[in-house]
Formats: structure tokens, C-alpha cells, sequence
């Protein structure tokens, strides 16, 4: 099918006419075969590459649900993509469409969701909703799971299948719209769905794909493009398309490895940038040293690189300075981004070439080098392109020799990318997955659990028998631990109930509860704090060579006080791995001490993102440790709530009371109270002017003031305290299967 008009399709005048000041005159051919079938109401399941417009076919869909006075569901993988498609439906708003955003670090009150006619979710936030049987679901009528293919991902993948089995059992006229990469059997998942099929190659923007070896690239349409230069691969192909007047992506398998390509690269684009580019980039770079109230080692090394139009993006940034990064990719006031491969995952981030110089990377599964898979180098290569800016995008593989030249094009460029397989069977997914689908009530009995089983992706497309035997094996563990009551039936026990609830893995569970078992009336922070990065929900940081000699001192010094020990069940760990848990909990104690991130950085290696993604997972162990200790053991709950607060802000216990102002986090409180403001109290009566002074802020001083004289009213934190929620990553990391942990005595 060809492109047709937007206005050809019978669709809401309103929407064609919002549809048209976005640009959008016309349907590209997947869309127009699409729109049919979706305004109709059928579900499908649309496989295209990237920028090839499936996000439109789904906000149709949206749209088509609220006019019916049904809600929409949008099914994410990652919290940044959820936001950029919460803001391009937004643009839809003025039609009286409310939509919504829930991801791991912001949760919604069940009065706001109630409001809401769209909400863009994770995977695990969804599921979230069906554990607690949301009566936001009552209403559901579509449900969108954009990137589709990360059912194969063993981390992502067993949550949204789980996910979309549960939707479709529970919702049968249920309109359900997948978008998918290309990939081999996205017919097969079309089938498991119950939706139309449709593929297609189309992209808008026409993609050359190649491999640079010895000065020259080598297309895979046979035609040759010299690149000049005496340089290496990287700066050459980078020198040229900023000549060109484009953008370069460039992917390397390592945070070390972009941040030290992205220096190297520095000198290469410096002097192709105009004045005005220099002046973005600066602006940039301004906005940036803004987005903290610290310095951090992710500020101090780009505060390098952006002003020279060059940056690097990973896991060791914040979120704001990743956003920064990313809005300024976009506003061209960057030439060159250096990436890991998770940027590739669905980010809105296109560039005129797309560099890919490593296509092996560490595994940590198999403990060794790997090389990265088919469909992830395509979904890399996808982001080539850029559609209203360049005629075609060029996506370049680097070899080394002649040798791997031609390795590249067999395995890469001429390879179809992998199928879809279910990753549902691994033990840490099904421990929890059974357990909450037994404690929601969406199985009640053997022939229930099966039923559902068989209803999976895993069901339907690979034997029966295999993960029947690891279902058979996950219910024993939880029937001998205290989740669920022995049978006839299956029945969730009130232990197995919270932790479901919660949203914690069982053996998680277990070694929390029994660290409170043990946990002593004043029991010192740093042991509840090794206790919870004992659980596998948390995961451990990496020893560097040369650390184990002082970590195993540390060990040594609180052996008597840990209420986890290394060589017993549940965990039995080998030193090593405990000592990483030591690491851990010593991050987090230097945290809460008001260190500053610079120093954290620099003594344990760790960068201001992996800080913040262990202090989110921490908080929110500590207060499922909470909600446990207020079943069992109430004295402990106080404490490890103050610890919890301690955690979400990294601030010694005396500035509790002023980090519970909106506006004030680690850095302001110890600047209040250095003024002489201690507490909240002290506040009360205070000058503004002698408040402006210490948080360096007229506005912030007002607001301040404002929230500690209203009469009656609490800071947000104590009228209505936020529920921390398990970040996705939580959910990924928690591998450990039942064969390292011995059966665990029951706590």
C-alpha cells in the first residue's frame, strides 16, 4: 500500500487538523495499511523499523478508546521513552484527552489515575496495577506494548509477557496494538496475540548500510564511499558528516569506552563548529551544571565536552543529565553523541550516521565477551536518519582487518535479526510471577495455573513440559518458605501476600524477614543497610582490583553485628559476591553520611547515575523492610523508616525534619541549618531575607516559608507520603537461581 492523505481515512476532523500541524500531511505506507484495522477496533501487530511511524497507529488507537469512554493503556520498556511518548500525546490534550505517567520514580494515587484516559506505563508498573486490581482497569480498552520484541530480553521480557497474558485473560475484547523492530517470527507473536500481521521495510528517511575498513565503506548495495583523512575509523567518519552538515551516533560497548571516545573526539569537531553552534553548545553546558544541587563526576566530565559539541550518554549520568544531554542531541547543539547500546532502545534519537565500533561486549551470564545480537546492531543501525533533515542516513559497522570485514556483513548487515523466544521460564521470574498471580486471585487451582501457563508466549510456542517442571519446582519453593499455603488449591499466605504486594522477589522476602528476626533493639544503620544489599533485588556494585583486601577488612570489623552472614542459607554467597553486598552497603552508609557524589565517585568508582539507581533500590527495600517489620517484629518500623527517609535523601539524621520541605534536599538542609535554622520550627519565625541568604534563593526562601507558616497543612512527604516503587532495574538484576540458594530454613 502507498502513502495516502490523512485526510482520506474518515478520521476526526479534530484530529486531522492536530495531525497537520505536527507536519503530518499524509500516512507513510505501514501506517496507511494500519489505520484501518485499528480505527475498527481489531488488534495487530505492526513490525517496521525505526521511524517508520508505528507510535501514530498506536495514539490512534488511544484516541479511539477515549472517544468510546474507555481508557488507554501504553506499555513501555524504559522511563525515558515513556516519557517522550507521554509528551507527544500531550499534544492531544486540548481534545479533552487526560493522560498520565507512571514509572518507577513517580506513582500515582488511584484519585489520579482515576482522572486519566491514557496512562504511559512500564512493564512493571502495569503489572503493579493488576497485582492491586486497579479499578482504573474496569475501563480498559486499549493496550499498546511498544517494543514488542523485548519479550526475548531475559531481564524486561517475563514481566510484559506475564503482562500481556494477564491484559488478555482478564480483558477478552480487549483491543491490543504491539509494535515490533523487524524481527524473524514476528508472525508467531502475531498469532500468540491474536492480531493482524503487518510488516513492512519501509523507513521515510532511506537507510545505507555498510562497514569502513582501511579508509573506504563497503555498502551492502555494493557501491564504495572513500572517507579522507589520515585519522582513525571513528574520527574520519565523524570529521566527514559534520562536514556534511549532519549529526554522528556513535556506539561503544562500555561506559569507560564512551566517555574516553567521547574526549578523543573532542578535538576532531571543535573546529567545524560555527559560532553559533558554539553557542548552543555553551548554553548547553550551562543547563547542565544546573540540573544538581552537587557537583557530580558526570557534570565535571561533560562540562569538558559539550561546549566543543561533543558528549557521552550512559548509565553513570542522572536522569536530568541524560535529559539535558538528549534535548541538546536533538536541538543539533551537539555534532556527536558517544553511546552504550541502551540508548538504541527506543529513544527518539536519530543522527545522519550511526557509527557502530563494537559489536562484542562483556556478558555477565557467561562471564566472558559475547558478541551483541543481530536485532540490537539493527535497532542501532535503525537510528540513522533523520526525517525532515536528511535524504538518507548511513549506518557504518568498523573492522579491524579484511577478515572481519567480512564477519560483520555476514553476521550484521546481510544476517535476518533473531527470533522471539520467551524468556518466562527462568527461575527469579517465576518465583515472583506465580506468587502474584496466586495472591491477585487470577488463579485459584492447578488447572487455573496451567490454563494461564499454557496462555503464554512460552505456552504457545516452546514445550509445554519444560516449564511445567520449573512451575512445579517454583510452587514447592514457595509452599516451603511460607508464600503459599499447601495445597488442595492454591492460597497465598499473609506473608506471601505482602511480599507479592510489595513487589519484592520471595527470596528477597526471606532475607528480610530474617534479618528482623535477628535485628536487635538499636541495631546500627550500616547493618540493616548490608542486610538489604544481601537481597538479590539489589543488585551489587562491581569489586575493582585491589578492593577486596579493604572490604574484607570492613567485613571483619562488623562480622559480629551483620545480621546476614555470607555462608548461610538462604544466600550461601562466596566471599567475592559478599563482599560486592559490603561495597554495596558502604556506598549507601557513605551516602546517608552527606558525602559529597565527587567522593563517592572517586572512592568506590561509581558514577552519580549508579549511585542514584542503588539509593531508589535501597529506599525502596527499606521500606518494603517496613511494611514487614509491621507484621512481625512493629518495634523495628520506626527506625527503618527513618533509615528509608535517610536513604531517599543521603542526609545524616538530624536534617530529617528540614528534607521533608519540598525544594530542599541534602545540600539546602545543611545550608539551613549551618544558618541557624535547624528544624522546621526554627524556620517559622525566620526573616526572609536571612533564609534567602542561606539557600542563595529569594524564590525557594518564599516557598519555604510558605509551606512552614500555612496553618494546618504538612509538607506532601508526611500528608501523604509517596510509596517508593521498584525500579525497573530491580526487577532486571535479580538472577540468582534456585540451584545457587539451597532450600532456605523458614525465618
Amino acid at each position: 500500500m502507498a502513502s495516502a492523505p490523512v485526510a482520506s481515512f474518515g478520521l476526526d476532523p479534530e484530529w486531522v487538523r492536530i495531525l497537520r500541524e505536527q507536519g503530518i500531511e499524509s500516512f507513510y505506507p505501514p501506517q496507511a495499511a494500519a489505520v484501518g484495522p485499528v480505527m475498527a477496533g481489531e488488534s495487530l501487530l505492526l513490525a517496521c523499523p525505526t521511524a517508520s511511524g508505528k507510535s501514530l497507529i498506536a495514539y490512534l488507537a488511544l484516541l479511539r478508546a477515549a472517544r468510546a469512554g474507555r481508557t488507554g493503556l501504553y506499555l513501555v520498556p524504559l522511563r525515558a521513552l515513556a516519557r517522550e511518548k507521554a509528551e507527544e500525546l500531550k499534544a492531544f490534550e486540548e481534545l479533552g484527552v487526560r493522560v498520565g505517567i507512571s514509572i518507577g520514580d513517580f506513582a500515582l494515587r488511584a484519585d489520579q489515575l482515576e482522572r486519566l484516559d491514557i496512562l504511559v506505563a512500564t512493564s512493571e508498573k502495569a503489572d503493579a496495577l493488576l497485582r492491586h486490581g486497579s479499578p482504573w482497569l474496569d475501563r480498559l480498552g486499549v493496550v499498546v506494548a511498544d517494543e514488542v520484541h523485548l519479550l526475548r530480553d531475559p531481564d524486561r521480557g517475563p514481566t510484559l509477557e506475564v503482562s500481556l497474558t494477564r491484559l488478555r485473560r482478564s480483558y477478552p475484547d480487549l483491543q491490543l496494538v504491539a509494535l515490533s523492530a523487524t524481527v524473524g517470527n514476528s508472525l508467531a507473536v502475531a498469532k500468540w496475540l491474536q492480531a493482524r500481521h503487518i510488516a513492512s521495510d519501509f523507513r521515510p528517511v532511506p537507510l545505507k548500510t555498510g562497514v569502513y575498513y582501511d579508509g573506504r565503506i563497503a555498502f551492502t548495495d555494493l557501491s564504495i564511499r572513500e572517507i579522507p583523512g589520515t585519522t582513525e575509523a571513528v574520527p574520519r567518519l565523524v570529521r566527514s558528516v559534520i562536514e556534511e552538515g549532519g549529526q554522528a551516533l556513535v556506539f561503544v560497548n562500555t561506559r569507560k569506552a564512551s566517555e574516553v571516545a567521547a574526549q578523543g573526539l573532542t578535538g576532531t569537531v571543535r573546529p567545524l563548529l560555527t559560532g553559533e553552534e558554539r553557542a548552543r553548545a555553551h548554553a548547553a553546558a550551562e543547563e547542565l551544571g544546573a540540573v544538581s544541587e552537587e557537583e557530580t563526576e558526570g557534570v565535571r566530565k561533560l562540562a569538558a565536552l559539550v561546549p566543543h559539541g561533543v558528549a557521552y550518554h550512559n548509565a553513570s549520568l542522572t536522569n536530568p543529565e541524560r535529559e539535558v544531554i538528549e534535548r541538546a542531541f536533538r536541538a543539533r547543539a551537539l555534532k556527536v553523541l558517544v553511546a552504550t547500546p541502551t540508548l538504541a532502545a527506543g529513544i527518539n534519537l536519530p543522527a545522519r550516521r550511526v557509527i557502530v565500533r563494537d559489536t562484542y561486549r562483556y556478558d555477565d551470564r557467561l562471564g566472558m565477551q559475547a558478541p551483541i545480537p543481530a536485532l540490537e546492531v539493527h535497532q542501532m543501525c535503525g537510528r540513522a536518519g533523520r526525517p525532515r533533515y536528511d535524504t538518507v542516513g548511513e549506518a557504518v559497522l568498523i573492522a579491524r582487518d579484511a577478515d572481519q570485514e567480512e564477519r560483520l556483513f555476514d553476521a550484521y548487515l546481510s544476517a535476518p535479526p533473531e527470533d522471539i523466544e520467551s524468556r518466562l521460564a527462568a527461575e527469579p521470574a517465576l518465583r515472583m510471577h506465580l506468587l502474584a498471580l496466586v495472591a491477585s486471585g487470577a488463579v485459584a487451582t492447578e488447572e487455573e495455573l496451567e490454563s494461564f501457563f499454557g496462555a503464554t508466549f512460552y505456552g504457545q510456542t516452546l514445550p509445554w513440559r519444560d516449564l511445567a517442571e520449573q512451575v512445579r519446582r517454583v510452587r514447592s519453593f514457595l509452599e516451603a518458605n511460607d508464600f503459599l499455603a499447601p495445597s488442595p488449591g492454591l492460597r497465598a499466605t499473609p506473608f506471601g501476600q505482602l511480599t507479592s504486594d510489595l513487589y519484592l522477589d520471595p527470596l528477597s522476602a526471606i532475607v528480610v524477614r530474617l534479618m528482623l528476626d535477628r535485628a536487635p533493639i538499636g541495631v546500627r544503620p550500616f547493618a540493616i543497610l548490608a542486610g538489604v544489599a544481601a537481597t538479590p533485588d539489589l543488585p551489587p556494585l562491581f569489586l575493582r582490583r585491589g578492593e577486596e583486601s579493604s572490604l574484607l577488612g570492613r567485613f571483619t570489623d562488623e562480622a559480629e553485628e551483620l545480621l546476614i552472614k555470607p555462608e548461610e542459607a538462604p544466600l550461601d554467597l562466596d566471599l567475592d559476591f559478599f563482599l560486592s553486598t559490603i561495597k554495596t552497603a558502604s556506598v549507601l552508609e557513605a551516602w546517608i553520611d552527606e558525602t559529597p557524589i565527587l567522593e563517592i565517585s572517586e572512592r568506590f568508582g561509581i558514577g552519580a547515575g549508579d549511585l542514584r539507581a542503588k539509593v531508589e533500590d535501597a529506599n525502596w527495600l527499606l521500606f518494603a523492610a517496613s511494611r514487614i517489620a509491621a507484621r512481625f517484629h512493629r518495634r523495628l518500623t520506626r527506625p527503618i523508616d527513618d533509615l528509608a527517609l535517610r536513604v531517599q535523601y543521603g542526609v545524616r539524621e538530624e536534617l530529617l525534619d528540614l528534607v521533608r520541605l519540598r525544594g530542599i534536599g541534602r545540600v539546602r538542609a545543611r545550608a539551613l541549618r549551618r544558618a541557624g535554622f535547624p528544624d522546621r520550627e526554627t524556620l517559622r519565625a525566620a526573616p526572609l531575607d536571612r533564609v534567602e541568604q542561606a539557600l542563595r534563593s529569594r524564590k525557594l526562601a518564599e516557598s519555604v516559608l510558605s509551606q512552614v507558616r500555612r496553618p494546618g497543612s504538612a509538607p506532601p512527604s508526611e500528608s501523604d507520603p509517596a510509596e517508593p516503587t521498584p525500579p525497573t532495574t530491580a526487577r532486571r538484576r535479580s538472577v540468582r537461581t534456585l540451584e545457587e540458594y539451597p532450600d532456605p530454613a523458614e525465618p
